[in-house]
């Protein structure tokens, strides 16, 4: 039994996932606010992190999850040679995006910062200089999503899960070798993207481990349309659901409660999204390329057993983690912070994050697996109108119960949010004739 699950491609997915999380939260959990404390140095570095890693989110999620069916199908109908120069295509054409996202971000950091911070507390000019360290890795992250998407295609899912280990592993090290440094803040922000440097770096190997070699090419007008056709609604998407999320809710409306409150509720959300990831992202990602293949050969049925059989192992996992969450949660929290320097009210204040943030986790884990059955049959505006249509949920939620309960009506608004997330996917699904149950 042992030995079936070593073999088995989730649980080495999960496992590689499980260690970049624990890398992240090492830094952004715990790293971050022991060494700057719950001040506005923290708020700004996390700012700054979060407004690229929103970039980079909805690339590469946008993309990622499209893109795999688009690989499968394209690797079925090419040549080996027309194949590969529509990756190239696919690969420089992305890498040009990222470089003219870096490009407005250095331009108009000072505004964007302005607009999304409300407390007169934080340093603009100092955040505007953290942006900017940060932003180059919006150019590497594009290239990874292509090439991430191409190694998922072909099931070289431990290649690719190693996005969260060594971006979070470069800062950790900084971190460490340069504890007492003044100005510590931006060789954080440098670390990471020279993380995410050498995440492309390794999946440039990886890729051409696998046979794919690189030159630089033009893309064409087939290209495109198939570019347009696969990634458009996705990607808007979650660029809806990412700056509504992680923008206008967690620093927007967070911000005006004072210093150090982005800082906290992000260090409660990050343990919480830690675990999401690796239960549901896991899970779909090792089970998109066998749904798309089904549906390549529209096979309804086969197809649904498959969601099916990965409903169930979120649910179990999912469960079991929810469970624990809520029932260890200000153990978590001590467990984690109760040695530092910080207050007992701000340990338990994170405590209490997590057990509203933790209350949906079992539906927060089946979203991305139930969104990766309407990937597999490109059911791109199905997927697009779920993420408008929650995203506009999750804020009005939390706008609603922001008043009343405080930081707490925006963790509770993340659990009532996938609930109705859970719904509404099922129902599309239901409509494309594929049932998880």
């Amino acid at each position: 039994m042992v030995k079936k699950l070593l073999q088995h491609k989730t649980f080495w997915v999960m496992a590689i996932t499980f260690a970049g999380m624990g890398l992240s939260l090492l830094v952004r959990v715990i790293l971050i606010p022991t060494r700057f404390g719950f001040s506005t140095t923290a708020d700004e570095l996390i700012t700054a992190l979060a407004i690229v890693l929103v970039v980079d989110t909805i690339v590469r999620e946008g993309a990622k999850f499209s893109l795999v069916p688009l690989f499968v199908t394209r690797k079925k109908e090419l040549t080996c040679t027309t194949y590969q120069h529509f990756t190239n295509s696919l690969l420089f054409f992305l890498i040009c995006v990222g470089t003219a996202v870096f490009v407005l971000i250095e331009l108009f950091a000072p505004w964007i910062l302005s607009a999304l911070l409300r407390k007169p507390t934080i340093n603009v000019q100092k955040a505007t200089t953290l942006l900017r360290l940060c932003a180059p890795l919006t150019i590497f992250g594009c290239g990874s999503t292509v090439l991430g998407a191409l190694l998922n295609s072909q099931q070289r899912f431990k290649t690719v899960a190693l996005r969260n280990t060594l971006p979070a592993g470069a800062a950790a090290f900084v971190f460490f070798l340069l504890w007492n440094t003044q100005n510590l803040e931006n060789y954080v922000a440098v670390a990471y993207t020279a993380g995410f440097i050498a995440y492309f770096g390794w999946l440039c190997i990886g890729a051409y481990q696998i046979g794919h070699r690189y030159e630089v090419t033009g893309i064409s007008l087939d290209t495109l349309r198939a570019l347009k056709n696969t990634i458009t609604l996705p990607t808007l998407g979650f660029a809806v659901r990412q700056i509504t999320n992680r923008l206008l809710i967690e620093v927007y409306l967070v911000s005006q409660f004072g210093q150090g409150l982005i800082t906290l509720y992000k260090s409660a959300f990050q343990i919480f999204s830690a675990l999401q990831t690796l239960i549901g992202t896991s899970i779909a990602t090792t089970g998109l390329p066998d749904m798309a293949a089904d549906d390549a050969m529209n096979d309804k049925q086969k197809l649904g057993r498959t969601l099916n059989r990965n409903v169930r192992t979120a649910i179990i996992i999912g469960f079991l983690a929810t469970l624990f969450m809520l029932i260890f949660h200000g153990k978590i929290s001590w467990l984690l912070y109760g040695r530092g320097e910080l207050s007992k009210t701000k340990i338990e204040l994170i405590g209490q994050l997590l057990f509203w943030l933790s209350a949906g986790m079992l539906f927060s884990c089946l979203i991305p697996v139930l969104n990766a059955g309407l990937y597999a049959q490109k059911a791109y505006g199905s997927i697009f109108a779920n993420m408008v249509t929650m995203a506009l949920f999750n804020f009005l939620i939390a706008y609603g119960l922001i008043e009343t309960w405080w930081i707490f009506g925006v963790a509770l608004s993340v659990s009532v949010t996938a609930l109705l997330a859970v719904g509404n996917l099922t129902f599309l699904l239901r409509r494309t004739r594929v049932s998880w149950f």
